[in-house]
């Protein structure tokens, strides 16, 4: 799950330049893992024409999108199946066959349409069998979080719990976009892969608290992605910060 994650996030992070070879990456990662790819495999092998299928969205001119299937099993063979067509046929989604996920006309919003229509539709699943995996293996704690925000402050309780708000940590919005900057500002002498992974850890975060229902496995992640990176002892005290701040939702 771990592993996973950390790859998905830096999927639906990826700039739309890069986004051809993160597929890739994605792809090779679920074919060198076999709980997921004996999943995949279990759901049947994609009976779409790809070429065609492809063909056809593109013609379209944003006019459509691809057909995913009505089963659990259809969409993730299915969407495999599109991931690694792209993969195998190195295709710029974003130029022509993205053009039907978003009405936005910048190539980045046609990626995050991709993501949001059709890549998450197999990374929802995917999450959905690990975890089923974890609990038959007696990994799973059982343990249900409830998190709700109410003015701006969040309370999260387990199982049937309730708290009072004298029990709650308060989320600054202010205070979250400081201690992200000063992680940013204080990152020296990264390369520029781990930039792009300082940042894609960065937004996770951000993204993941802004919904207000952050799951606490992305977040865990996004922070693990941060303690690999060596920089200044400023920037260490800067995400000790920020992971101090962000605790009481990965507790």
């Amino acid at each position: 799950m771990y592993d996973f994650n950390s790859i998905s996030n830096r999927l639906l992070q990826a700039d739309f330049n890069d986004y051809t070879n993160v597929v890739s990456k994605f792809v090779t990662f679920i074919k060198n893992t076999p709980v997921i790819f004996d999943y995949i495999t279990d759901c049947g092998l994609c009976e779409q024409d790809l070429k065609k299928e492809f063909d056809e969205v593109i013609r379209a001119c944003g006019g459509c999108i691809f057909s995913l299937g009505t089963t659990n099993e259809e969409e993730v063979r299915n969407v495999y199946g599109i991931m690694n067509y792209i993969s195998d046929n190195n295709i710029s989604i974003h130029y022509r066959a993205a053009m039907g996920c978003s009405s936005s006309s910048r190539y980045q919003d046609k990626i995050k349409g991709f993501n949001d229509r059709v890549v998450m539709v197999l990374i929802r699943h995917i999450e959905s069998y690990l975890t089923k995996v974890g609990i038959d293996m007696g990994l799973d704690e059982k343990i249900t979080y409830s998190i709700s925000i109410q003015n701006g402050q969040v309370n999260i309780a387990n199982d049937n719990a309730k708290i009072t708000a004298a029990n709650t940590v308060g989320i600054d919005a202010a205070q979250l976009a400081k201690l992200l900057d000063d992680v940013r500002i204080t990152a020296n002498g990264l390369s520029s892969e781990e930039a792009a992974i300082l940042e894609s850890n960065l937004d996770v975060i951000q993204e993941e608290i802004k919904t207000g229902r952050p799951r606490k496995s992305f977040l865990m992640t996004a922070i693990s992605g941060l303690k690999i990176l060596k920089s200044t002892a400023e920037f260490a005290a800067a995400v000790a910060a920020l992971i101090q701040f962000i605790q009481p939702l990965i507790a």
